[in-house]
């Protein structure tokens, strides 16, 4: 079934951000249903700080559909006929923004984002 509240773990109140076992930053969603997911926060990584944002919008309209279209935002940039794809518990998405599928799924009580940007990305309480 084609919803993110299937492969995103918590998403309200202040969140962490992790690279790996570090932790980098914070942020919040502002917006989160079954077809929208968006997340703004600030890092703070190797000596260098900045802002992170995801957004995720399921554009097919087809809530029983396991594939289809979506619009992915990252940092600013957008792709607005991005593809994912649900199985196994995770969505995988490919983008033109990134040079990888990137893969989310519910992990260790947050949310895990592998692939963005060659990056493991957590977000979590």
């Amino acid at each position: 079934m084609a919803r993110l509240t299937t492969c995103f773990g918590p998403h309200s109140g202040e969140l962490r951000i992790y690279v790996g076992i570090f932790k980098v930053g914070t942020g919040q969603f502002s917006s989160f249903d079954d077809s929208h997911a968006a997340f703004a926060g600030s890092y703070k990584m190797l000596g260098k700080s900045g802002a992170l944002s995801l957004e995720v919008k399921l554009t097919d309209q087809q809530p029983n559909s396991e594939a289809g279209t979506c619009e992915l935002n990252l940092n600013n940039q957008a792709d607005a006929s991005a593809k994912y794809q649900f199985g196994d518990g995770k969505l995988t998405l490919t983008t033109k923004l990134n040079e990888t599928p990137v893969e989310v799924y519910a992990a260790e009580g947050g949310t895990q984002f592998d692939g963005v940007s060659g990056h493991k990305l957590w977000i979590g309480p």
